[in-house]
C-alpha cells in the first residue's frame, strides 16, 4: 500500500469560505427584501366600538381603522360623572392610542399607575378590532 498525500492551498479553502458567506447573506438579503411579510392584519375599513360600563352608563372605545392599519382611538360618550368618577380614563386612552397607532397593535406597556385602567381600555380596543377584522 502506498500513501498518498493531498495538498490543499489554505487561500482556496479561504476563498471558498468567503464565497459561501457571501452567498448566504445575498440571499438572506433577498429573503428579507423580496418575500411579502403577511403580519399587518386586514381589516374591514371603518369605524368600530366596543362598550365599557361605567358609573351604569356605557362608553364607548371607538376604533377607526382603514384596510390595513389602524387610524383612531377614541372614547365616546364619556359623560361628566363618569369623568369625575374616572379621571385616569382620558389620560390614558390618549396614551394607549398612541403606543397602538404606532405599533400597529395591542402588545402595549401600559404605566404601573394606571396598569387595571390600560388593561380595560385595550381589551375594549381589542374586541373593536375583532369586529372589524375580515
Amino acid at each position: 500500500m502506498s500513501t498518498k498525500i493531498v495538498v490543499v492551498k489554505l487561500k482556496d479553502i479561504i476563498k471558498k469560505i468567503l464565497l459561501t458567506i457571501v452567498g448566504i447573506i445575498i440571499l438572506g438579503v433577498i429573503v428579507y427584501f423580496f418575500i411579502p411579510k403577511n403580519n399587518k392584519t386586514a381589516y374591514k375599513p371603518g369605524t368600530y366600538s366596543s362598550d365599557i360600563v361605567l358609573h351604569s352608563n356605557p362608553v364607548s372605545v371607538q376604533v377607526t381603522v382603514s384596510k390595513d392599519e389602524i387610524l383612531d382611538i377614541e372614547l365616546v360618550n364619556m359623560g361628566e360623572t363618569q369623568e369625575v368618577f374616572y379621571p385616569l380614563f382620558e389620560r390614558s386612552i390618549d396614551d394607549i392610542s398612541v403606543q397602538i397607532i404606532e405599533n400597529q397593535n395591542t402588545d402595549i406597556t401600559a404605566s404601573v399607575d394606571n396598569s387595571m385602567t390600560s388593561n380595560i381600555l385595550v381589551k375594549a380596543v381589542e374586541q373593536a378590532l375583532e369586529q372589524a377584522k375580515k
